[in-house]
């Protein structure tokens, strides 16, 4: 009988240090995507960067924070600024970056939540073009694992316009994150 409960705690010992290593692994290749999705904006490389994504539906939209939507109606006018709202395409977003002469999405802060088979993603990122941080803000991803690997789902994000408002320090936004878990 003793043998038996050594064996039985052995095995739990066993399945539980294999789903460690599992969760390990999933949070290892989740930050190699993350990784590669700021390498392929930098290099514009659209083959690796499309590879990313689900080759399903993907949604992709942001919304203009509240403090800038007002500071971009102050300045222009109200009649002339557009929605605080876009959606797009990660097709799309990557086609844009050509009118840069470089790009970079820096990405901090990162919290993954995983169990295996969907993924999310929380992080901060600031977004530079041509050398100049144009936009930052907060950026949430989705994944489902197909097929053995990782594939992005979803892009949302938040936009405050650097023009009107810099982006906090990183200790700070740490603090206000954890603020926001409470």
């Amino acid at each position: 009988m003793k043998l038996i409960k050594i064996l039985f705690f052995g095995f739990l010992i066993t399945v539980q240090h294999c789903n460690a290593q599992q969760k390990t692994d999933n949070k290892k290749e989740i930050n190699a995507i993350i990784n590669q999705y700021s390498e392929s904006v930098i290099k514009r490389d659209s083959v690796t960067f499309y590879n990313l994504f689900n080759d399903e539906t993907v949604t992709w939209c942001a919304a203009i924070k509240d403090k800038s939507q007002n500071k971009e109606i102050e300045k222009k006018g109200a009649e002339k600024v557009k929605s605080s709202y876009f959606s797009g395409s990660y097709k799309g977003f990557l086609r844009g970056l050509f009118k840069y002469d470089s790009t970079e999405d820096k990405f901090d802060n990162i919290t993954i939540i995983e169990d295996g088979t969907v993924a999310s993603v929380t992080m901060d990122y600031s977004f530079w073009a041509n050398n100049k941080m144009t936009n930052w803000g907060g950026k949430y991803l989705t994944l489902i694992k197909k097929d053995g690997k990782w594939k992005i789902t979803s892009v949302i994000y938040s936009l405050e316009l650097i023009s009107y408002f810099e982006q906090p320090s990183l200790s700070k936004r740490k603090k206000e994150k954890k603020l926001q878990l409470f």
